[in-house]
């Protein structure tokens, strides 16, 4: 089962780890013949997972099963407004519907400037809108589509469900509700919260919406008639090099099926990226990692905006694992140097002055690197080197396949993490235990980023962990000490990304943590069968990890508050990394978050 388990990806872990955490069988009813319906889920191992929820005992996600098919049918209407009709409406609800104004009317401006204007509603109880089921639901979807102008392929829905509560005879769910199109001034998005009151009408009935509560609603205008903010100047700046074509247009499965796995390829394309300006011609290049088997990339950028490979002629065309990469000048010469994670060892290299380097350390290590963070944590005037580890020794390359996180929630059992300090002329030493790093110091580390939080004038760092706690090692003149319980930012979660910024400038520097949001597991965490068989603690670890991302505010005390919910910045799906900068000048920390994961090919992939 070790083996299989292994293997599985990090989604199916998640739930998976909820479902062994659970006990009887307890929940929502649902009709014997839905009961035979199977999910089919691929595990990536050349055979199928039959899933049945009620089978496992799990009448909820049984559930969930029939209500999805019910929003999907929502989706298909709201993409289609022609089919706003009592035919299609009317098996949705029952004869009892009601719902609130799908679009509030008290909507006012909390935003706006030159690019987008966002629109927000106080919400309070209201009165359902008058007439039958059928007229209240459409007039309500009219609302939302009114006004998206027809353009095939511009429109966007998608229902998110991640609560479910059985109450009396019927059952709540609460999901997000996505919806974006083309309007005249340009694009528009609505985001929405709704709780949903579901009643099952009988057996081999799907259930029907009996009435429909607005939560939140948000309206974001973009004033371009372009369908994004942003242009995707991928093909322009690139496309000219023989290497966009025969390498970087290529997806991972096409190389999965030509390079071998003991070459460090692997599905999940764990590669990260460094921008630095390596031939002092005052223009930002870009050195891209790149799996096991397939080269490095270094781009130069030309001043025409372009930008041309000088992998091979720079020498850092490295075939070997790489997962993360820094330019910074190493040794204090005025020019941007090359460090780079390989299999299981850090490589840096010279920077000739001209984006020409030479190799001149090796430092193996005792697992698998995946980011790097630099800072002068010792205050002598030069640059050390944090090193995140994720697994721990093993032969195999990738990050896959090499242990398992035990506990799931609160793992410690992963690679340690390296502090290489600097000691000039290219020799670097592992401080890691001699300066109090090794606390905590095992637990699938993906990124680190330092900063000096407590205003002290050193820099301390945080380290973001896939399994569970993260941690906060505060600088206290050269020694580290973890205060991450007692600063209240151990956000028991899969944290993958880690930014810090002084979102409401005050002068501290605040922190955002980019973990996994998860509706299954936000769902199933929250039962009664999961929670029957889970302590107090433990169910609030499971519930936090399936939360999504967090944004920590600096009280300025050494201590920070949860201000997640409150900001809105939980929801950001499966997010890898994330960062504060200003996107629209205005003086305002924004965020950016990188999400996403395992895409495929086929046109209906996910």
């Amino acid at each position: 089962m070790s083996g299989l388990i292994s293997k599985l990806p990090l989604a199916l872990l998640a739930l998976l780890a909820l479902l062994v955490f659970s006990g009887p069988a307890q929940g929502v009813s649902e009709p014997a013949a839905d009961r035979e319906a199977l999910h089919t889920i691929s595990a990536g191992l050349g055979e199928e997972i039959r899933d049945d929820p009620s089978r496992d005992g799990w009448e909820t996600e049984a559930f969930v099963l029939n209500a999805e098919k019910q929003l999907g049918r929502l989706e298909e209407i709201l993409l289609h407004p022609e089919k706003i009709v009592p035919a299609q409406v009317e098996e949705l609800v029952t004869e009892q519907f009601s719902c609130d104004p799908l679009v509030p009317q008290n909507l006012r401006a909390v935003f706006s400037d030159r690019a987008v204007t966002v629109f927000r509603a106080d919400l309070l109880p209201s009165d359902p809108r008058s007439g039958g089921p059928v007229r209240q639901l459409a007039i309500g979807l009219k609302d939302l589509v009114s006004q998206f102008q027809a353009a095939e392929g511009q429109s966007w829905a998608e229902f998110k469900l991640f609560r479910i509560k059985r109450v009396g005879g019927t059952v709540h769910t609460r999901q997000y509700l996505e919806l974006a199109g083309q309007t005249r001034a340009g694009r528009l998005v609505q985001n929405a919260v709704w709780t949903i009151r579901w009643v099952q009408p009988s057996d081999g009935e799907l259930p029907r919406i009996e009435h429909i509560q607005v939560d939140e609603y948000e309206r974001v205008l973009a004033h371009s008639a372009e369908a994004t903010l942003f242009a995707d100047c991928t093909y322009s700046v690139l496309g000219h090099n023989r290497c966009f074509g025969q390498q970087l247009m290529h997806g991972t499965n096409h190389w999965l099926r030509r390079i071998q796995t003991a070459l460090g390829s692997d599905l999940y394309g764990h590669q990260g990226l460094a921008v630095g300006d390596v031939n002092g011609d005052g223009l930002e290049d870009v050195y891209l990692c790149q799996p096991g088997g397939l080269p490095n990339r270094l781009f130069v950028q030309n001043p025409d905006g372009t930008a041309s490979d000088a992998s091979q002629s720079a020498g850092v065309d490295f075939l070997d694992l790489s997962h993360g990469a820094l330019l910074i000048d190493i040794d204090n010469d005025g020019d941007q140097d090359l460090v780079l994670s390989l299999a299981q060892e850090v490589l840096l290299m010279a920077n000739d002055g001209g984006g020409r380097f030479t190799e001149r350390l090796r430092m193996s290590l005792r697992g698998v690197p995946t980011s790097l963070a630099a800072a002068d944590y010792d205050l002598d005037g030069d640059l050390d080197i944090y090193v995140c580890v994720y697994f721990a020794g093993g032969s195999n390359k990738t990050l896959t396949g090499i242990g398992t996180p035990v506990p799931y929630h609160d793992a410690n059992n992963g690679g340690a993490n390296a502090l290489l300090r600097n000691q000039g002329d290219w020799q670097f030493k592992d401080v890691t235990g001699e300066v109090g790093l090794g606390q905590n110091n095992t637990r699938f580390s993906f990124a680190a980023s330092w900063e000096d939080y407590d205003n002290d004038n050193d820099l301390d760092l945080y380290v973001a962990n896939d399994y569970g706690r993260n941690n906060l090692y505060r600088n206290d003149r050269g020694n580290f000490v973890d205060v991450a319980a007692e600063a209240g930012v151990e956000d028991i979660g899969a944290g993958m990304g880690v930014t810090w910024g002084d979102y409401n400038r005050d002068g501290l520097m605040d922190l955002y943590v980019a973990n996994m949001f998860s509706s299954a597991g936000n769902r199933i965490s929250r039962q009664q069968r999961f929670q029957a068989q889970a302590s107090g603690s433990t169910k609030a670890h499971f519930q936090r990890h399936a939360r999504g991302n967090s944004l920590f505010e600096n009280t300025g005390d050494g201590g920070f508050r949860d201000v997640s919910l409150d900001a809105g910045v939980t929801m950001g799906r499966w997010a890898w990394a994330s960062r504060f900068l200003d996107i629209n000048n205005d003086g305002w920390e924004d965020l950016l978050v990188a999400n996403g994961y395992v895409s495929n090919q086929k046109i209906d992939d996910l």
